[in-house]
C-alpha cells in the first residue's frame, strides 16, 4: 500500500506539555511526574488566597492530563484524535482489545468522521444511470433476422440505450435557508423539459416548522423555473408546484400540480392523498391514493402495546429475533389515476425487516393500455444500499440494479425483452429469488445471530461490572423475604395449596447466564393459594427482581404445585400473572 494513503496518528502533545514528559514516556515516568507536580500545585499546600486559586487551576489541568495519559486506552484516543475525541462514548469492549485493534478502530473512526464532516459541509449527491438494451440476447428466433440468430450476433446487438449523470451539492446558509446546485448530463431519449441537459440552482427557505418555499431555476435553454410551496402539520400535508418558462408566460399557462394528504385515523398512520396536475402540453391527471403502514414486533411478547407506542419503539438496541424476521414494518397502498388513456388502478404492498435491513416491495398496475407489475428487493446499511427490481408489462421485461455508497448512486436498467415472454419472466423472477435466499442463509442469518450473541455478551459483562452493588441489594432483599416465603410455603403445603417449586426471570433460553432465580420473591407474593401480579408494566420492579438485560424481551418461568399436582407457566414480562390456572397443568 502507498504510504501516502495510510491514516497515521497525529500527535496531540498538550497534555504531555502539562506534565513536561515526552510523548514516548512510560507509565512510571508519567506517574512520578504527576506526583512531583501535585506536591507543588496542590491547593492545600498554598498559603495565600490568590496563589491558592491559581494553583487550583493548574492542579486541575495536571490532574486531567494524568487521568488521560495514565489510561492506556484514553492515551491512544488522545494521541490519534485529540482532546475532543475523549468525549466520545467509546464501546466498552474496545478497552479489552489489543493495541493494534484499538488503533485500527480509531483509524476507521477518523475516516468516518471526516466523511461525515465533508457530507455535512456540502452534502454531495450523485446518480449515474446506464440503460442497457439486451433484448436481442433473449429474443425468439422468429423475431430476428436470419443473420442475427447467432450467439455473436446477439451479443453485438446489445447497446447502451441511455446514459445520464446527475450531481448536486447543497450549502446550508443558515438554520432555515439552504442553496443547492445540480447538474444533469445525459444521452438518450429526452421525453420532457426536465430530462434535458442542464444546470440548476435551488434555494429553499423554511419559514416555520410547517411552511417552506422552494424555487429552482434552469440556467440553460429552455430556462425553466419551478416554484414549490409546502405546508405540513401533524395530520395534513399540502404541496403546490408550478412549472413555467418566463418568456412564454403570456402564451402558455404554467403547468401546475396540487397535492393534499391527510391522516385518516387518530390512532393509526393510514394516510389518504389526492393530487391534481394541469399541463398545457399534455393531458392533465387526477390521482387518489391510500397508504397504511403497520409496524410489527414478533420478537417481543408485549402484544398489547399501543400502536403509537410501537411506532416510537427503538428496534435497534434489542437482541431481536433469531431469524431476523421478527421486527419490521409492513405497508400497503391502493389508488387510481385518471389521465385519459393512461388511466389506471394501482396497488402496492411492502414489508421491511429492520433487523436484516431488508425490504421487499411488490406493485401492480392495471390500465387501458397495459398491465404491469414490479417486484423489488432492497438491502441497506449505514453507508451502502443494494437494490434489484424485476418489472414486466405488455411492453416488455426490465431488470433494474441499484448500488448506493456514501450517497453516490449507480443505476443499471436492463431491457431483457420488448414483448411479453413468459419463460423469460419466470427465470428472471426465480434467479434473483434464489440468490436472495442463498444470501440470507449464508450472510444475513449468520450476521443476525452474531449480533444477538454480541448483545447478550455485552449484557453479561455489564451485569458483572456495573450491577455488583445492585445484586448485593437484591440479595439482601431476598434475605428479608425468605422468612415470609418459608412461612407461606409451609402454610400452602399443609393444605395442598400453591407451592412455588422454582421461578426464573430473564431473557429467552439462549441467554441462560442472564436468568435470575426469583423463587423466594414469588413465593412471598402467594396469598390464600393465589398469586396475582398486574400487567402492562415490567416485573423488574418487584422486590427481589431486577432487569438482567435491558431492552430484551423477558419472561417469568414458574414451576409450582397446586393440589399436589405439578404445573408450569411461562409468562411474558408485560402480561399479568394469575396462578393457579388449569392450563398450566403438566400431564
Amino acid at each position: 500500500m502507498d504510504k501516502s494513503s495510510r491514516v497515521e496518528p497525529v500527535r496531540h502533545e498538550h497534555f504531555y506539555s502539562v506534565l513536561n514528559v515526552p510523548t514516548t514516556a512510560s507509565a512510571n515516568e508519567i506517574r512520578e511526574r504527576y506526583r512531583a507536580l501535585s506536591v507543588i500545585f496542590h491547593p492545600d499546600k498554598q498559603r495565600g488566597e490568590r496563589t491558592k486559586d491559581t494553583a487550583a487551576v493548574e492542579f486541575l489541568e495536571i490532574q486531567k492530563a494524568y487521568e488521560v495519559l495514565s489510561d492506556p486506552f484514553l492515551r491512544e484516543v488522545y494521541d490519534f484524535l485529540g482532546e475532543d475525541a475523549l468525549k466520545n462514548p467509546w464501546p466498552t469492549e474496545l478497552r479489552s482489545q489489543s493495541v493494534e485493534q484499538i488503533r485500527a478502530h480509531l483509524r476507521h473512526w477518523r475516516i468516518d468522521r471526516s466523511q461525515e464532516v465533508f457530507d455535512h459541509l456540502i452534502r454531495p449527491r450523485g446518480t449515474v444511470t446506464c440503460g442497457i438494451n439486451a433484448s436481442t440476447l433473449f429474443a425468439r428466433g422468429d423475431d430476428l433476422d436470419y443473420d442475427s440468430r447467432g450467439i455473436l450476433a446477439r451479443f453485438c446487438g446489445v447497446w447502451v440505450s441511455q446514459f445520464a449523470i446527475r450531481h448536486s451539492v447543497t450549502k446550508v446558509l443558515n438554520e432555515k435557508t439552504n442553496l443547492k446546485f445540480t447538474s444533469h448530463l445525459g444521452l438518450g431519449p429526452r421525453n420532457g423539459l426536465l430530462s434535458r441537459n442542464n444546470l440548476m440552482g435551488t434555494i429553499r427557505h423554511q419559514f416555520s416548522p410547517r411552511l417552506a418555499l422552494e424555487a429552482t431555476a434552469h440556467f440553460l435553454d429552455p430556462h425553466l423555473v419551478v416554484a414549490k410551496a409546502s405546508y405540513e402539520d401533524d395530520d395534513n400535508t399540502l404541496n403546490c408546484r408550478v412549472h413555467f418558462i418566463p418568456v412564454f408566460w403570456n402564451l402558455l399557462p404554467p403547468a401546475s400540480t396540487v397535492s393534499f394528504s391527510r391522516r385518516l385515523f387518530r390512532h393509526a398512520s393510514t394516510v389518504g392523498s389526492v393530487a391534481w396536475t394541469f399541463s398545457p402540453l399534455s393531458t392533465g391527471s387526477f390521482e387518489f391514493d391510500i397508504h397504511s403502514p403497520q409496524p410489527f414486533d414478533f420478537s417481543s411478547p408485549e402484544n398489547y402495546v399501543h400502536y403509537t407506542d410501537r411506532m416510537n419503539a427503538d428496534f435497534t438496541n434489542k437482541p431481536g429475533s433469531v431469524s431476523g424476521f421478527g421486527v419490521g414494518l409492513r405497508a400497503w397502498s391502493c389508488g387510481f389515476q385518471l389521465s385519459g388513456l393512461n388511466s389506471c388502478i394501482k396497488t402496492e404492498w411492502s414489508i421491511w425487516f429492520f433487523e436484516l435491513s431488508l425490504r421487499f416491495k411488490a406493485g401492480l398496475e392495471v390500465g387501458f393500455r397495459q398491465l404491469a407489475y414490479l417486484v423489488t428487493a432492497t438491502w441497506t446499511n449505514t453507508n451502502v444500499a443494494i437494490s434489484t427490481s424485476f418489472g414486466a408489462s405488455t411492453k416488455g421485461l426490465i431488470m433494474r440494479f441499484e448500488l448506493e455508497y456514501l450517497h453516490q448512486k449507480w443505476i443499471l436498467p436492463i431491457t431483457l425483452s420488448a414483448v411479453r415472454n413468459q419463460t423469460l419472466e419466470f427465470f428472471s423472477a426465480v434467479l434473483p429469488s434464489t440468490v436472495l435466499l442463498l444470501g440470507y442463509h449464508f450472510v444475513l442469518k449468520p450476521r443476525r445471530q452474531l449480533q444477538r450473541t454480541l448483545y447478550f455478551r455485552k449484557a453479561e459483562r455489564l451485569l458483572k461490572e456495573e450491577n455488583s452493588q445492585l445484586k448485593r441489594r437484591i440479595d439482601d432483599t431476598v434475605g428479608l423475604l425468605s422468612e415470609t416465603a418459608k412461612r407461606h410455603m409451609q402454610t400452602e403445603r399443609s393444605r395442598g395449596g400453591l407451592v412455588i417449586l422454582s421461578a426464573m426471570y430473564g431473557p429467552e433460553t439462549d441467554a441462560k447466564n442472564l436468568t435470575i432465580d426469583v423463587t423466594v420473591p414469588v413465593q412471598a407474593l402467594v396469598h390464600n393459594s393465589q398469586l396475582h401480579v398486574p400487567g402492562h408494566r415490567t416485573k423488574a420492579g418487584i422486590q427481589g427482581f431486577y432487569d438482567p438485560a435491558p431492552a430484551s424481551p423477558k419472561s417469568l418461568r414458574v414451576r409450582y404445585l397446586f393440589h399436589d399436582r405439578q404445573h408450569y407457566a411461562e409468562i411474558p414480562d408485560y402480561v399479568p400473572v394469575v396462578l393457579p390456572l388449569p392450563d398450566h397443568l403438566v400431564n
